[in-house]
């Protein structure tokens, strides 16, 4: 198991994003907040599953015309390196 913990910014794109499947949004909706942030532990395979939505949505949403990150390019990436099991 892996404990990740979300900021208030983080969990409000992902509770509102549209790219995730009903099995990831049921998972976000489960948590509770912890003081200041949201506490969710996933299971390995589903730690992978976020991780490898997040790098397609990089891919396609991340980067602006000159190939600079945009605001949601640098959330997701900090939201790859979160939900790195290693």
């Amino acid at each position: 198991m892996k404990k990740i913990k979300l900021s208030n910014r983080e969990y409000n794109y992902l509770i509102s994003s549209d790219f995730l499947p009903f099995d990831c949004q049921s998972l976000l909706r489960s948590i509770h907040k912890m003081n200041s942030d949201y506490q969710l532990e996933l299971q390995e395979d589903k730690v992978d599953t976020f991780r490898d939505l997040f790098g397609d949505r990089l891919q396609t949403f991340g980067f602006d015309k000159n190939y600079e990150l945009t605001k949601e390019g640098e959330l997701l990436e900090d939201l790859i390196d979160k939900f790195y099991f290693g």
